[in-house]
């Protein structure tokens, strides 16, 4: 039994629906720690949250992108749309929950990876070992000392090995074989054997009880919007040229070979695929309106993100504006996105604010052409497939440099716009390409406690280009390089120059300025953050 997965227009591209923060650093180690949490049959009520010693950078930027408040969110079982994620210390502390972040005694075999140990009030412990791999998506390395691998893609049952478990699993497989997606054996290091039992749909207590007692089993529910199921197909294509030959090959539309395509992942109806768009687009177009609708001067500020929206009202009241109206009202939508406010779901595209920068652009050109909002949803549909075919070929993310985050962003907003504009499958691939062209070779660098930049400058860039590559690409222009062969450029980029294109020291992080920052984050923001100790008693 081998199950089937690639990036999904849900899953991976617009996903998920979550709090305003960065989809990766927020919402998917929100979703780690709530992995984590499964580990053990009851709430938490002691964790030692560890990184490698040899990561110290990344520990040295705990908090710039609200890390610690996902895991000890995550931890409590909030989801990643769940506003009390940005109360997690504080809700910890009420509940009685130590906590404690700090490194293991030496590296494990994981890079990037987080462990957790978790206690709860009856003395039973577990461990995760996992990471956010990247637009919300994780990946488990071990779950309970088991070298289980589990993307929160399908329900999970950790089931221990006692005598006469066998011949109960046997007969619970065959009875629930229209869920069953995977079952497999593991044995670890301490010599006890276990299965991982992965299901397309959640089984209540007491149907399990049926088979298994309780103390044999821990229930690890589904993350993702999207799970794995038993017949899935195989991926319909892989770049824009078998996008186009595809929908040329049965005979319809662009915009039905997209859906189609999300058809064949996820196994759901035309309606349905159609109808979460629906959704995704009144939590951007909310997003987008956010501080119109609340009063840019109702916002506060945070102190590590001013409301950049109060200056540019002020400047723009005060009629200096200097481009044209089309571009100005993206910056208001732009802008709005950048306040991250709490309680303001958003939507990644790729990264955490990408589908609110996209949507501004999608808004602004939608407003000013006097387009329907169904043509809007078809270029939320070309983007997600060209954000589809982005991480097939590439990361995705920032350790591929800005491109990875803002420029695929431009890209799948450009594309969308050449879309909407009247633009054939082959101009949104050229668009596409200009705007990953444009971004290539720009670092990823966001400066611990530097108040979102140098990352403001990208993002709000990325919506303001989008309409200038769909107009070269309308006009005729041929960019020459395909899509999908800068998406290796970028990859190939990523593998020769890693240490170039992300981490701690590049860019702008080796200014003296960026140095600066960082003591701020560390000695201000995270004071008093990285221990607590409930009293008990």
């Amino acid at each position: 039994m081998s199950k089937i997965f690639y990036p999904d227009f849900f899953n991976d591209v617009f996903g998920p629906i979550m709090q305003p923060g960065s989809s990766s650093s927020f919402a998917g180690n929100s979703r780690v720690g709530r992995a984590a949490s499964f580990t053990v049959s009851q709430e938490p009520k002691r964790v030692k949250i560890s990184f490698n010693p040899s990561e110290k950078g990344y520990f040295g930027k705990l908090g710039n992108m609200m890390e610690d408040r996902a895991f000890l969110g995550g931890l409590q079982g909030f989801a990643t749309d769940d506003e009390r994620l940005f109360r997690a210390h504080d809700l910890a502390r009420e509940k009685g929950i130590s906590y404690e972040f700090g490194f293991l005694p030496e590296d494990n075999a994981y890079p990037g990876s987080v462990t957790f140990d978790v206690e709860n009030s009856n003395g039973e412990k577990g461990r995760f070992i996992g990471a956010s791999i990247g637009g919300g998506m994780i990946s488990s390395y071990e779950i309970n000392h088991f070298p289980i691998v589990w993307q929160g893609d399908t329900h999970g049952i950790l089931l221990k090995k006692t005598p006469g478990t066998e011949g109960r699993r046997t007969a619970f497989l065959q009875e629930h074989q229209s869920i069953l997606v995977d079952s497999k054996p593991y044995r670890n290091a301490r010599g006890e054997e276990a299965w991982f039992i992965e299901l397309s749909s959640p089984l209540e207590d007491r149907e399990l009880e049926k088979y298994f007692e309780k103390p044999d089993y821990l229930v690890f529910t589904a993350l993702l919007p999207v799970v794995s199921f038993n017949g899935r197909q195989e991926q319909l294509f892989k770049t824009v040229d078998e996008w186009i030959a595809y929908a040329e090959k049965e005979g319809i539309s662009f915009v039905d070979a997209a859906i189609a395509y999300e058809k064949a992942f996820s196994g759901w109806t035309e309606k349905q695929i159609w109808d979460y768009f629906e959704q995704i687009r009144d939590i951007l177009f909310h997003q987008i309106h956010a501080l119109e609708d609340l009063g840019v001067d109702n916002v506060s500020d945070t102190p590590l993100l001013p409301v950049y929206g109060k200056n540019w009202n002020r400047y723009k009241q005060a009629g200096k504006v200097l481009q044209d109206p089309l571009t100005s009202r993206i910056m208001d939508y732009a802008f709005s996105v950048n306040a991250k406010i709490p309680g303001v779901k958003i939507v990644p595209g790729p990264m955490g604010t990408g589908g609110g920068y996209l949507f501004s652009a999608l808004e602004g050109v939608r407003e000013a052409r006097g387009l329907s909002r169904e043509k809007q949803l078809e270029g939320l549909v070309i983007a997600a497939q060209l954000g589809a075919i982005a991480f097939t070929l590439a990361h995705s993310s920032g350790v591929s440099g800005c491109v990875g985050e803002s420029g695929v962003c431009c890209a799948m907003a450009s594309g969308a716009i050449t879309w909407m504009a009247g633009g054939t499958g082959q101009q949104v691939q050229y668009a596409a390409s200009m705007a990953l062209q444009a971004n290539i070779g720009i670092p990823c660098d966001p400066i611990p406690g530097g108040l979102e930049f140098p990352c403001l400058t990208r993002t709000v860039r990325a919506a303001l280009t989008a309409p200038l590559y769909a107009d070269m690409a309308l006009c005729g222009i041929n960019p020459l390089i395909p899509y999908h062969e800068m998406l290796y450029v970028i990859e190939h980029t990523r593998q020769q120059y890693p240490q170039a294109v992300s981490g701690s020291s590049c860019g702008v992080n080796c200014t003296a300025t960026a140095a600066g920052c960082q003591q701020f984050l560390s000695q201000d923001v995270m004071k008093g953050k990285l221990k607590w100790e409930a009293v008990t008693g």
